[in-house]
């Protein structure tokens, strides 16, 4: 897994045992409805069902029960899918970075699938997202917990950004 640090830096997490040379990493905080920098104080490692996704090109792995953030293009509603849900449906990612001016929208399609996997990330409270880098100065938001219903449910884009 990929995490985005505080020098705005791509850092690729492959184990649970290499020390990680950085100590905050950008989430997306519902609590405050914004994004910000949080310590990185636990590593996991998760062997699921993963699912290799492309977004503008840009292919990586994620645990199929994590949740992505995404937005309906015509109205900007936010939602909260599934990973292993993406399959076959058109769905938009929320596309923001640390030196954005404005969101983007970015279809999602799915590329491989992975029965068992080792996948390491951080370990995130449930009010966060990973702002997971999809190139040099963008992310898109993942979760192991479904956000919606408690932090989500009728918020627009407008609302983060």
């Amino acid at each position: 897994m990929l995490v985005l640090d505080n020098n705005n830096e791509a850092l690729i997490l492959d184990s649970i045992f290499t020390p990680t040379i950085i100590d905050y990493i950008w989430v997306l905080d519902l609590n405050l409805m914004d994004f910000t920098l949080a310590p990185l104080l636990v590593l996991e490692e998760i062997v699921a069902k993963t699912i290799e996704l492309s977004i503008d090109g840009f292919r990586f792995k994620l645990p199929a029960s994590w949740n992505m953030l995404v937005a309906d293009r015509e109205t900007m509603q936010l939602d909260v899918v599934e990973i292993g849900a993406l399959a076959g449906k058109e769905f938009n990612a929320l596309v923001y970075g640390p030196n954005a001016t404005r969101h983007e929208l970015a279809t999602i399609s799915m590329t491989d699938y992975h029965p068992a996997y080792h996948n390491i990330g951080p370990s995130l409270h449930r009010h966060q997202m990973l702002c997971h880098p999809i190139g040099p100065d963008l992310w898109v938001n993942v979760a192991p917990s479904d956000t919606y219903n408690k932090y989500l449910k009728n918020c627009s884009a407008g609302d983060l950004i």
